[in-house]
């Protein structure tokens, strides 16, 4: 689907598409497509360098760091056991706190979110409104996430990685600590916490912190979307949590290629983080707010997208037909970033499914990417491509989220206002790179390796 528009996936691959050739060693299943996704993580490098405003200064010393450090996190969250079952009781936490979420929406809005219905009900499968059920989650989220970073929890999770982060890639604390903070927070919420450096801080130094705040997702939303996958990607909620790890040093890696730093850029003194909140109830009521304020924000932007997508196929459908098909949105798009997909080793028969939902997130959002791809059966994709696509829509890389970044960056720097508008569509490739470089580092190993 595009914008919750359908889109005709076949039942069968095409007696046409090459089988790849696949090689089975102690167990493990490997194809060319590992091979291809290793190589398109240095095509990926490639690249970034090609956009890069400062070629000859790219630390190439703190990029071989940064995607060691990336291999890490995911060999230590796929291999340890200490790990698997912290990610495991992730996925329980979610389920519970959906299992909440309905209770409450239902207590609120009644049988539109699920609840027992006054009359007869023909057809329970469109039973539950969206707006009204599984998007409440967002509201539980936000507010859990304040009373969190109120009570030191998660600034004490963001100093430890952001601790990691300074000591093997060299950022300066602050920016290790926005950097860390975005895997939790929101590409605006984040910087909240390094405001007072905003203004003296180097263009380097803040394109990193834009390319992280679109190259990760919130956790408002995280908890959300692997509800959305839950059915056909069961263990959904580790992989993007997985994902939002792996992509701190991959922004970090991609940021400092494209806008490295220039020598003698000084580093500022440490200050102590300001305070969010003043009290748990505070959080809690901010918290909410903030979330209702999300959810509205969700809800408009889904309204809208929908309903342009819609006009956009009516437009295009007066054009007559191509390939075997009139012209869509989601076909378009699909033709755009196939070949990208192919190059970070997705198989070709599934590239320009692949590639649609791509070029959906990047246009539109992610979260219309995500519940797209929930909707793909089961069998018409490779389950190793199902996953790889759980990694590349992994960020907030697209136009509608850049504008409310550069907007919300402003708002708290506005002396920085024409900085962030001139490094915003390079931030946005740079956002789409890392998601791209974190799904072909999973990509080059065998699907069995990746069980959670």
């Amino acid at each position: 689907m595009l914008g919750g528009l359908p889109i005709a996936f076949p039942n069968n691959r095409s007696p046409h598409c090459a089988i790849t050739p696949k090689v089975r060693t102690s167990g493990m299943t490997w194809s060319l497509d590992n091979l291809r996704s290793a190589i398109g993580i240095s095509v990926i490098i490639a690249i970034a360098w090609a956009f890069s405003d400062g070629r000859k200064r790219v630390p190439w010393r703190v990029v071989g760091i940064g995607l060691l450090l990336e291999i890490s996190i995911g060999v230590a969250m796929f291999a340890l056991p200490p790990v698997r079952v912290v990610l495991a009781a992730a996925s329980d936490a979610i389920d519970a706190l959906m299992v909440a979420t309905e209770k409450g929406a239902q207590f609120v809005f009644g049988h539109l979110a699920g609840g027992p219905a006054p009359f007869a009900v023909t057809d329970p499968s469109n039973q539950t409104v969206l707006a009204f059920g599984a998007l409440q989650l967002i509201v539980v989220i936000s507010a859990l996430s304040a009373m969190l970073w109120r009570w030191g929890v998660l600034e004490l999770a963001c100093k430890g990685l952001g601790f990691v982060l300074k000591r093997t890639m060299g950022l300066n604390g602050p920016l290790a600590l926005s950097t860390a903070a975005n895997i939790f927070l929101g590409m605006v919420e984040s910087p909240l916490v390094v405001r007072p450096y905003l203004e003296k801080m180097s263009r380097s130094d803040l394109f990193v912190i834009m390319t992280t705040g679109l190259a990760t997702i919130a956790g408002t939303v995280m908890a959300l979307y692997a509800t959305f996958l839950k059915a056909t990607q069961p263990d959904a909620a580790g992989h993007i949590l997985v994902a939002s790890f792996m992509a701190a040093p991959g922004s970090i890696v991609i940021a400092r290629i494209m806008t490295p730093q220039v020598e003698g850029e000084a580093a500022q003194p440490e200050q102590p983080s300001p305070r969010m909140y003043r009290s748990t109830m505070d959080a809690f009521a901010r918290g909410v707010q903030d979330g209702v304020n999300l959810l509205i924000a969700v809800v408009a932007m889904l309204l809208a997208a929908v309903a342009l997508v819609a006009l956009a196929d009516m437009i295009l459908g007066l054009v007559p037909e191509i390939a075997g098909g009139h012209l869509t949105i989601g076909r378009i798009f699909g033709w755009i970033f196939a070949p990208f997909m192919w190059l970070i080793g997705i198989p070709w028969a599934d590239a320009l499914h692949a590639g649609e939902l791509m070029g959906e997130k990047t246009a539109l959002n992610e979260f219309l990417a995500y519940l797209d791809l929930s909707k793909v059966p089961t069998g018409v994709i490779e389950d190793r491509t199902r996953l790889m696509l759980v990694y590349a829509l992994c960020g907030f890389s697209n136009f509608a989220s850049l504008a409310i970044m550069i907007g919300g960056l402003s708002s708290l720097c506005p002396e920085r206002r024409n900085d962030f508008a001139d490094m915003g569509l390079r931030s946005l490739l740079a956002g789409t790179l890392t998601t791209m470089l974190s799904a072909a580092f999973i990509g080059s190993v065998p699907l069995e390796w990746l069980k959670l």
